[in-house]
């Protein structure tokens, strides 16, 4: 079970998934999105939650190693070791095709 994490401190808010490195923060989000951080933040976990954001993992041996929130356009990684299988699935679980995602926009 993944379990998504808003971890808000002093002067941050850090967005990622628990027991995985991949994070990202609400000022970044922010800047992007020429948003308040606040608004960022809720954009951010509503995509998310609503299935409109895609989830990579990353396994080897069987064994997820790094979970992350994917970018468009979603497209293999051509440095990842060949032992190492990435898989994209919205937060409901749903198994995506990154080719299917390619004829259209998320």
């Amino acid at each position: 079970m993944l379990t998504s994490l808003v971890v808000r401190e002093k002067d941050d808010v850090s967005l990622g998934f628990e027991g995985y490195d991949w994070h990202t923060h609400g000022s970044i989000l922010a800047a992007l999105a020429g948003l308040p951080v606040e608004d960022a933040v809720n954009r951010f976990v509503d995509a998310l939650l609503s299935n409109q954001s895609v989830i990579a993992a990353a396994t080897r041996e069987g064994t997820t190693i790094e979970v992350w929130v994917a970018g468009t356009p979603i497209k293999a990684d051509c440095y990842k070791p060949e032992n190492e299988l990435v898989t994209f699935r919205l937060w409901d679980g749903t198994a995506i095709d990154p080719e299917d995602l390619a004829l259209k926009p998320r």
